[in-house]
C-alpha cells in the first residue's frame, strides 16, 4: 500500500513504506554464504605487501632511520622514509574557507613525518616485502633513533598558556574556535526570575571499531599512466581528490574503488597517510602493493572521536518554560586536522545538537578543536550530535527534579508543535517536518510508561534500584552544499549524482555516487526505481563505489545515502520518465503532453491506442528507425546531480527501564523502546538494524568503551581485553515503532537514519542510572563503569 501522505510529498513518485520485499537477501546471499569480496580477498599478480613502522612515542623527534639490516633480510624490495617523500608528496592539509564567526589553523599531516612524531602510532617509515611475514619482520630491524620530548597528552595541558605545543609553528594548541548565537552574558542567564541549572559532561575518546578494519591495495599501469587505488572508504571520490593532491597526480589518471566495506561508522571517512603511501608505492614499483590494518593498528592509528567537555547552563521559566542554555565545550582532536571535514566537525555539531527537538528560544554556543599528541579526531556516527542530548536532556532532568516535575512533563511542554514546522531552532537549523508529541505519545503506549513507574515504586519497597531513562532528540541528516558552506568546509561537495542507463535489451544500469558500508543500498535503489518506474528487480543493475563508473558525489556519511544518493536516484529517474514519453511520441508521431508514463508504460491521457512498456520503448530507443528532430539524442541515458534543497531532520525517542546494584555497579537493561520518525521508509528492516546496531554502539559509549592514554600519551586500551563493547548479552530486545513524516522539500520526501540509535542511547541510559541512584551530579562522566557508579551511590548517601 502507499501511504496517500507520502505520495503528495513529491510529485508521482511514492514511496513504498514498510518491511523489505525480498531482494534484501538477494543482494546480501552471497556475504551469507562466505563469499563477498573485501579489501584482503583482493590478490593480484605479482602483489607485494607493506608493514609500517610506528612511533611508540606520543611526542619525539625523529633523528636518524638506518635501515640496512631490514633490507638485508631476503625478500625485502623497499624501505621508504620520509627523505624519499620530499618534494614529491604533499603532506595532507585540510582547509576552512575564512569566516567571521570562527577562527581556523591547519596544521599539516606528513604521510611519514619528516621531523617529528606527534601520537603513538603514527607513520614513520614503511616497508615493502613479498609478503607480510617477511615484512613485519623487516620492520623490527629498522633501527629508529628517537629524541622523546615532552607531550601534550592532557586538554588541561594543550589549553595551559605556558605548555609545549603539538606545532611549533602555530601560536597556540587551539586550532579551531567557534562562537555563535547570543553572547555569554545575555541577560537571560542572570535574570532572578528565571531557574537555572548547571552541568559538566564529558564524554569519552571512542573508536569506530568497524568489523572490517581499514585496507588499502594499489596498482599502476605504467603503459597510460593510471593509477588504480582499491581502498575500504566511504568516499571515493573525495580520497581520489585527496590523492590527486598529495600524489601531484592529475585527478583523471586515478581510479578509486570502493569495495566491498565491513562496516565503517565514519572512521573509513578520512584520508589516511597509508593510502597515500601504498599508492605512491605502487607507482614507484610499478608491481601492486597491499597493506592491511589489523586490530592493534585499528585502535593505535585509526581515527577516534568524541573525547568532549561540554559546561552548560539552562535557564527556564518557572512553569518549566525553557528561556535560554550556554554551553562551551572543549574537544581534543589530537595531532592533526583530517581530511575532508577537518578537526572542526565535533566542534559544529555539538552546538547544532544542543537545541534538540524544543522550543529553546535563545542559544549561546563557544567551542575549541584542541590539538594534543593523540591520535587525529576524525567523523565517527552521529559526530559531536550525540553530545547534544548529553547535555541537554541530563539538563532537563535537572531542572525537572528541582521542578518537582516528572520529566515526561517537562518535554511535552517545550516540545515543537506540528503547526510550528517549518521551524527555525536557535542553533540556526531549520526543522523541516514532523509530529514530535504524537511519537513521544506512541512510544510512551508502546512501552507502558505509567507501569514502568509502578514497577519502580514496586521494586523499591522490595530494596532494588530501577530507572527510567527518558531522551528526545533530533537527527539532521542529508546535510547539502548550503550546510558545508556555512561550516567552511570546502573539500566536501555536498551533492550527490546518480547515472541512468537502459541498454536495447531493457536492462537499466543505475551508477550512483554514495558507496555502501553494508546498509543494503543497492537494495534500496532498486526499490526506489521499482515504485518510480515500473520495472522489475532482475532487470535492475546497481554499481556503487568505483570512481570510473559512477558519478561526482560527496559519498556516504551523516545519514546522507538516501536522502542524497536516493534523492539523485529519484530524480534521475523523473528525468528518465520524460525520456521514455519523449520516445514513444516520436514513435507515435503524437505531442509529449497527449502521453504520461506510468507502472512501466506509456500510454495517451485519453486511455485509447495501445500501450508501450519499458522493454519496448529501450528496443525503439537503440534503432535507427526512431526519427529524432534536430537538438535530440538518441538512446537512454540521464544523469542527474541532487543537491538536496534542505538537511530534512529526522526525530527519535528512546525509553530505558534499567536496575542498577549500586553496591556491584551493575547496570542491568530490562526494555529499551526506540520511537523513530525517519519520513518514508524504502526498506523498513534496514531502516530497524541501522537504529538497532546504532543503540548497540550507544550503550557500549553509555557503559563500557574509553580510549584511555597515559600521562605521557601512551595509549592503555591496544586491544579488545582493554577497549570494551558490548557483547550480545550486554544488549537487550530493542523495540521500535514508527511513524512516518515526509520532508516537504526532499525527493520523495526522504529523510536519513543511520545515526539515530546512536545519537539518543547514551543520553538516556544515563538518565536511566540517574533515576535509578535518585541523583542528578553536577559532574556526569561516561562511560559509567563500576567504580563511577558506586561513587556516584556513595555521594547521593552522602547527600
Amino acid at each position: 500500500m502507499y501511504s496517500t501522505d507520502m505520495q503528495a510529498a513529491r510529485g508521482d513518485m511514492p514511496i513504498r513504506n514498510g518491511p523489505g520485499r525480498g531482494k534484501r537477501l538477494a543482494e546480501q546471499r552471497h556475504l551469507i554464504q562466505g563469499q563477498g569480496r573485501f579489501i584482503d580477498d583482493l590478490d593480484l599478480p605479482g602483489l607485494v605487501h607493506v608493514v609500517f613502522a610506528r612511533s611508540p612515542h606520543a611526542r619525539a623527534r625523529i633523528r636518524s632511520i638506518d635501515a640496512s639490516a631490514a633490507l638485508a633480510l631476503p625478500g625485502v624490495l623497499r624501505v621508504l622514509t620520509a627523505a624519499d617523500l620530499q618534494g614529491r608528496v604533499r603532506p595532507i592539509r585540510a582547509l576552512l574557507d575564512p569566516d567571521g564567526a570562527y577562527q581556523y589553523r591547519p596544521s599539516d599531516w606528513h604521510p611519514l613525518p619528516p621531523d617529528e612524531a606527534r601520537y603513538v602510532g603514527e607513520t614513520v617509515a614503511a616497508v615493502v616485502a613479498v609478503d607480510r611475514y617477511v615484512a613485519e619482520d623487516a620492520v623490527e630491524r629498522l633501527d629508529i633513533d628517537y629524541e622523546p620530548l615532552r607531550p601534550v597528552a592532557r586538554l588541561e595541558a594543550a589549553l595551559a598558556a605556558d605548555g609545549p605545543r603539538v606545532h611549533e609553528n602555530l601560536p597556540d594548541n587551539v586550532l579551531f574556535h567557534v562562537r555563535h548565537g547570543a553572547p555569554a552574558d545575555d541577560p537571560c542567564f542572570s535574570d532572578p526570575n528565571l531557574i537555572c541549572v548547571s552541568g559538566r559532561f564529558e564524554h569519552p575518546r571512542v573508536a569506530g571499531l568497524a568489523m572490517e578494519n581499514n585496507g588499502v591495495v594499489a596498482d599502476y599501469d605504467p603503459a597510460s599512466g593510471e593509477l588504480t587505488v582499491w581502498s575500504s572508504t566511504q568516499i571515493p571520490h573525495l580520497i581520489r581528490d585527496g590523492l590527486s593532491h598529495c600524489l601531484d597526480m592529475p585527478a583523471a589518471r586515478l581510479r578509486v574503488i570502493a569495495p566491498q566495506v565491513g562496516g565503517a561508522f565514519g572512521i573509513k571517512m578520512q584520508l589516511y597517510p597509508e593510502e597515500i603511501l601504498v599508492a605512491f608505492l605502487a607507482r614507484e614499483l610499478g608491481c601492486p602493493v597491499k597493506w592491511i590494518q589489523d586490530r592493534m593498528e585499528n585502535l593505535m592509528a585509526a581515527t577516534q572521536a568524541r573525547d568532549a567537555v561540554v559546561e552548560a547552563v539552562l535557564v527556564a521559566h518557572p512553569d518549566g518554560r525553557l528561556a535560554g542554555l550556554r554551553a562551551q565545550a572543549w574537544c581534543d582532536v589530537g595531532a592533526y586536522s583530517c581530511f575532508p571535514l577537518t578537526c572542526a566537525l565535533d566542534a559544529h555539531t555539538i552546538g547544532a545538537g544542543l537545541p534538540g527537538p524544543y522550543r529553546l528560544p535563545l542559544l549561546s554556543y563557544e567551542a575549541m578543536a584542541v590539538a594534543t599528541n593523540k591520535v587525529p579526531h576524525g567523523a565517527y556516527r552521529g559526530v559531536g550530535v550525540p553530545i547534544g542530548p548529553l547535555v541537554t536532556e541530563g539538563l532537563l532532568d535537572q531542572l525537572a527534579a528541582q521542578l518537582g516535575m516528572d520529566p515526561l512533563e517537562l518535554r511535552r511542554k517545550n516540545l515543537i508543535t506540528p503547526d510550528q514546522f517549518p521551524f527555525q531552532s536557535a542553533s540556526g537549523g531549520r526543522y523541516d517536518s514532523g509530529d514530535y508529541p504524537a511519537l513521544l505519545d506512541l512510544a510512551l503506549r508502546h512501552a507502558g510508561y505509567a507501569q514502568w513507574r509502578e514497577q519502580q515504586r514496586q521494586a523499591a519497597l522490595e530494596g532494588r534500584r530501577l530507572g527510567i531513562g527518558l531522551a528526545c532528540f533530533v537527527e539532521t541528516t542529508g546535510m547539502n552544499r548550503n550546510t558545508y558552506r556555512n561550516r567552511g568546509m570546502v573539500h566536501s561537495p555536498g551533492f550527490d549524482s546518480a547515472i541512468l542507463r537502459v541498454d536495447p535489451g531493457g536492462t537499466l544500469e543505475v551508477a550512483v555516487s554514495t558507496p555502501s558500508q553494508g546498509q543494503t543500498q543497492a537494495t534500496a535503489f532498486s526499490y526506489l526505481l521499482q515504485d518510480a518506474l515500473g520495472v522489475s528487480p532482475d532487470r535492475i543493475h546497481v554499481t556503487l563505489g568505483d570512481t570510473a563508473r559512477t558519478p561526482y558525489g560527496t559519498g556516504t556519511y551523516a545519514s546522507r545515502g538516501m536522502v542524497s544518493g536516493g534523492g539523485a536516484v529519484l530524480s534521475a529517474a523523473r528525468k528518465l520518465q520524460d525520456r521514455l514519453v519523449q520516445v514513444a511520441a516520436l514513435y507515435w508521431g503524437v505531442p509529449d503532453d497527449t502521453l504520461h508514463y506510468q507502472n512501466g508504460t506509456v500510454r495517451r491521457l485519453d486511455g485509447s491506442g495501445p500501450a508501450l512498456g519499458f522493454a519496448d520503448l529501450a528496443r525503439i530507443a537503440h534503432t535507427p528507425a526512431l526519427m529524432i528532430p534536430k537538438g535530440g539524442e538518441p538512446g537512454l541515458e540521464v544523469h542527474s546531480f541532487y543537491d538536496p534543497p534542505v538537511a530534512p531532520v529526522s526525530f527519535s525517542v528512546h525509553l530505558v527501564l534499567a536496575e542498577v546494584d549500586p553496591a556491584l555497579g551493575k547496570v542491568a537493561l530490562l526494555r529499551y523502546v526506540v520511537g523513530e520518525d525517519c519520513g518514508p521508509m524504502v526498506n523498513q528492516d534496514a531502516v530497524e538494524g541501522q537504529v538497532r546496531g546504532g543503540v548497540a554502539q550507544g550503550i557500549g559509549t553509555a557503559l563500557l568503551e574509553e580510549i584511555s592514554y597515559d600521562p605521557d600519551g601512551q595509549l592503555l586500551t591496544a586491544t579488545l581485553a582493554d577497549y570494551l563493547i558490548p557483547s550480545s548479552c550486554d544488549i537487550p530486545a530493542i523495540e521500535i515503532v514508527h511513524q512516518s513524516t515526509p520532508s516537504p522539500f526532499t525527493e520523495g520526501g526522504l529523510k536519513g537514519v543511520g545515526e539515530s540509535g546512536i545519537i539518543g542511547a547514551p543520553a538516556a541510559v544515563l538518565a536511566a542510572v540517574r533515576d535509578a541512584l535518585g541523583c542528578h551530579p553536577h559532574e556526569q562522566r561516561l562511560p559509567l563503569t563500576p567504580d563511577r557508579i558506586r561513587m556516584l551511590a556513595q555521594q547521593k548517601e552522602m547527600a
